[in-house]
């Protein structure tokens, strides 16, 4: 029983799920904010078309049943770039910051008598850090818990709305742009 509580009270168990929750809260509020994703209305695709990227097929829409639409689907492909890009950035915030730790004081993560000869040692231990911390821990904590619109502030919620109505009426101009000038959507 000692040896479960020192193991449940050691430095490392406590930073991965501080520092995972840390990152969840971190990665919800950007998406609450930054990464609004638009809904698309029910037959908003006429044709869809099959390519093979790399070792898997992706199904794309090529003929959208409006203008609108198009730029919706548009924006929606940009904000799935921007949370992958997101996702990287935490990864690798996570492993610095763990790196940082390490450098600090060593003996957190490794034993009490461990000073750096090689940092590839270090750096390997920070990358596994960096993956449970920026991929798995938010995953993890987006199972368990309910989604972030539920439970977060109220202020975030309508800076959400705001940016989506905002994107909204972005759309509207270039979509009468687009008809009155006889161009297709970009």
């Amino acid at each position: 029983m000692n040896a479960l509580l020192k193991y449940l009270t050691s430095f490392r168990l406590l930073y991965i799920i501080i520092g995972g929750f840390c990152i969840y809260l971190l990665s919800a509020s950007i998406d609450l904010i930054f990464i609004p994703t638009l809904e698309l209305s029910e037959g908003w695709c006429k044709d869809w078309s099959e390519k093979k990227i790399l070792y898997r097929r992706v199904k794309e829409c090529v003929k959208f049943s409006n203008n609108i639409e198009a730029l919706k689907y548009k924006h929606n492909k940009s904000m799935e770039k921007r949370d992958s890009y997101k996702m990287f950035a935490f990864f690798f915030s996570a492993s610095f910051f763990t790196y940082f730790l390490m450098w600090l004081n060593p003996a957190n993560f490794f034993g009490k008598k461990t000073e750096f000869d090689h940092n590839a040692g270090a750096l390997a231990t920070a990358v596994y850090y960096g993956v449970i911390l920026g991929f798995l821990m938010p995953i993890i904590y987006q199972e368990l818990l309910p989604p972030a619109h539920e439970w977060f502030p109220r202020e975030f919620i309508e800076i959400r709305q705001a940016r989506i109505e905002q994107i909204l009426n972005e759309i509207n101009e270039v979509s009468k742009y687009i008809s009155q000038n006889g161009m297709a959507p970009e």
